[in-house]
């Protein structure tokens, strides 16, 4: 078997049943929503609870990349795998994007069916068909991004443990690294050539419609 094939059917098993988890906990919350719709007979909450969940995949890749690599520390896996770091990592975030992909689908279904069970709510008619679109985009670009972060923070946070001086306050430590990133991402944000070099990045997409309420 290819043996990143193989890491990626290893990381599919081991993140099965905190999928189910993340799979269960939607349903329980669609039951909520749909209860408390039915309680207050207001037909806007379970799609608002729905559009929260489908936003809330944001933090779907920190978390599972966080799983996975606590795991790792438990079982000291990574130390006595002869497989390359590219494909540890890589088997991973594969593995990560398949359970998004398909938490992401489940999410689309339901709200589907909210949709279906009572089409006549107010919060579709302010929701242009494109809008789900753009925000599945940017909720999957933003979720890897974090994810790619928490992992970085990670590794750094495990490796000051071979720092004599540093790995007695690796908390202490991850935070002060923390702080100074973001320090230097707002000084870099705040200089004239980064704010060029995004206007030059601009694209007009004429958005306006995005500005909606959704118990109108």
């Amino acid at each position: 078997m290819n043996p990143f094939r193989g890491l990626l059917v290893k990381e599919l098993k081991i993140m099965k049943s905190h999928f189910y988890s993340v799979i269960l906990t939607v349903f329980f919350a669609v039951l909520i929503g749909l209860a408390l719709t039915h309680y207050f007979k207001e037909g806007n909450i379970l799609p608002a609870f729905l559009f929260f969940l489908f936003f809330a995949h944001i933090l779907f890749y920190p978390i599972f990349i966080l799983y996975s690599l606590n795991l790792e520390t438990k079982t000291q896996g990574w130390l006595h795998n002869p497989n390359r770091g590219s494909y540890l990592l890589s088997s991973k975030l594969v593995a990560i994007s398949i359970y998004f992909a398909m938490s992401i689908v489940i999410t689309i279904f339901l709200a589907i069916g909210s949709y279906y069970y009572n089409p006549n709510v107010s919060f579709y008619d302010n929701i242009p068909v494109v809008l789900p679109l753009y925000l599945l985009l940017f909720i999957t670009c933003l979720s890897f991004y974090f994810g790619l972060w928490f992992c970085f923070y990670w590794f750094v946070y495990y490796s000051l443990k071979n720092v004599p001086i540093l790995g007695r306050v690796r908390s202490v430590s991850l935070f002060i690294i923390v702080v100074a990133q973001m320090f230097i991402s707002g000084l870099i944000g705040e200089s004239d050539w980064y704010k060029q070099l995004v206007h030059m990045s601009e694209l007009d997409l004429n958005v306006d419609w995005l500005h909606f309420n959704f118990f109108v």
